[in-house]
C-alpha cells in the first residue's frame, strides 16, 4: 500500500473549490491500492485531521507525519491546491528539493503557467493566436490611451497569478477602469488587460498516457451570465456544459493540435485544461489560459471529460499516481 498525501486547500481565493476537489478525488481514490490522507493547508498550518477528530501537524523538515508515535512518511503527494502555493510552482520546488513524487506539472511549467501574461508570451512564441494584451504592475500609471489603442472596449482586467476567473472583470468602458484595477490588484501585484473576443469558448482537458499525450475531450461552455466567472464555474447555474462540443472538424482538429503543443512544449504532465475562445468574428481560435490543477468537483469540467471518455475516475486517479511514481 502507497500512503498517499492528498493537499487541498491553500492561500487562494480557490481555497473552498480546492477543498471540494480534494474531497471529490479522496472519495474517488482507489483504497485497495492507496493509503490515502487528506492534508489541509492554510498559512504555515499543515495538518491532517485523524478519523476521531484530532488535529496532527506535519513536520516540513521532511513532510511527515506523527501518529500514535509512529512516523508515517508519504510515497506521492496528490496536490489539489489550486492558486498558491499549489499551482504556482512554489509547492512543487518544495517537493523536488525532499524528492518526493507528485502529481502535475513541473516547477518550472507551474510557475510559468500560473502567470496569465508571460504564459501568453509563451504560448504566443509557439504560433497559437492569442488575444492583444498589456501588463501592469501595482506601482505602474494606467495608460487609458494605451488601453483604448491596444484592448479597446469591451475587455477584461485579470489578476495575473490567479484562478477560477477571481480578480476577473469584463470592463465596458473607460470608467470601469479604475475599479477593475482596484479589484484585480486586491488578489495580485500585476495584472493585464486583455482586448474581449467575442466568441464561442472552449476548454480541452489533455493528460500523458505513458508518455503520449491524450486529449481528453472538447467541452464548449455557453455561459448565462456575463462571462463564465467564479459563482459559474462552481455553481449548478450560470453555465451549461456541452461534452462534446459541436463544432466543425476544422476546428477539432486546430484545437486538438494547438492543445497538444502547447501540453508537450510546456512540459506538461498529470492533467490539464486549456482554455480557447473561436472568435465569431474570423473564425480563429485564441488561446486563453491554461489551468494546471483543473477544478475536479463533481461540477467540474475534467471529471466530466473523462466520463464521456468511459473512463472510470477511480482508475484515472490511479493513472495519476503510477505516473507520478515513474
Amino acid at each position: 500500500m502507497y500512503n498517499i498525501a492528498l493537499i487541498a486547500g491553500g492561500d487562494s481565493g480557490e481555497y473552498e473549490v480546492s477543498l471540494r476537489t480534494g474531497d471529490n478525488i479522496y472519495q474517488m481514490m482507489d483504497k485497495s491500492l492507496f493509503n490515502p490522507y487528506l492534508i489541509h493547508f492554510k498559512g504555515s498550518a499543515w495538518t491532517w485531521k485523524d478519523p476521531e477528530g484530532n488535529i496532527h501537524p506535519i513536520d516540513k523538515n521532511d513532510f511527515s507525519l506523527m501518529v500514535d508515535e509512529k512516523k508515517i512518511t508519504f510515497d506521492v503527494a496528490f496536490i489539489a491546491i489550486h492558486g498558491t502555493p499549489g499551482e504556482n510552482g512554489k509547492l512543487q520546488s518544495y517537493f523536488e528539493m525532499l524528492g518526493i513524487p507528485y502529481t502535475g506539472c513541473g516547477s518550472f511549467s507551474s510557475a510559468l503557467t500560473f502567470n496569465k501574461y508571460y504564459c501568453n508570451l509563451a504560448v504566443s512564441a509557439l504560433g497559437i493566436p492569442i488575444s492583444p494584451s498589456l501588463h501592469f504592475y501595482r506601482s505602474d500609471r494606467i495608460d487609458y490611451a494605451a488601453i483604448e489603442q491596444v484592448c479597446g472596449y469591451p475587455c477584461f482586467v485579470k489578476s495575473c497569478n490567479s484562478g477560477s476567473s477571481v480578480g476577473v472583470t469584463k470592463v465596458h468602458n473607460v470608467g470601469e477602469l479604475d475599479k477593475a484595477f482596484e479589484e484585480a490588484f486586491k488578489y495580485d501585484n500585476q495584472l493585464m488587460v486583455e482586448k474581449f473576443v467575442h466568441g464561442r469558448e472552449m476548454t480541452c482537458g489533455v493528460t500523458a498516457v505513458y508518455g503520449a499525450v491524450q486529449l481528453l475531450a472538447i467541452t464548449e461552455v455557453v455561459a448565462t451570465n456575463e462571462f463564465y466567472d467564479y459563482d459559474a464555474k462552481y455553481s449548478a447555474v450560470g453555465h451549461k456544459l456541452l461534452t462534446p462540443a459541436n463544432i466543425s472538424p476544422q476546428h477539432q482538429a486546430v484545437l486538438k493540435e494547438y492543445s497538444e503543443r502547447i501540453f508537450h512544449h510546456l512540459d506538461c504532465k498529470g492533467v490539464v485544461r486549456i482554455d480557447f475562445i473561436i472568435s465569431e468574428d474570423d473564425g480563429i481560435p485564441y488561446f486563453l489560459e491554461i489551468n494546471t490543477i483543473p477544478g475536479q468537483t463533481a461540477l467540474s469540467i475534467i471529471p466530466e471529460q473523462v466520463r464521456y471518455n468511459q473512463l472510470d475516475l477511480t482508475d484515472f486517479y490511479t493513472r495519476l499516481i503510477k505516473e507520478a511514481l515513474q
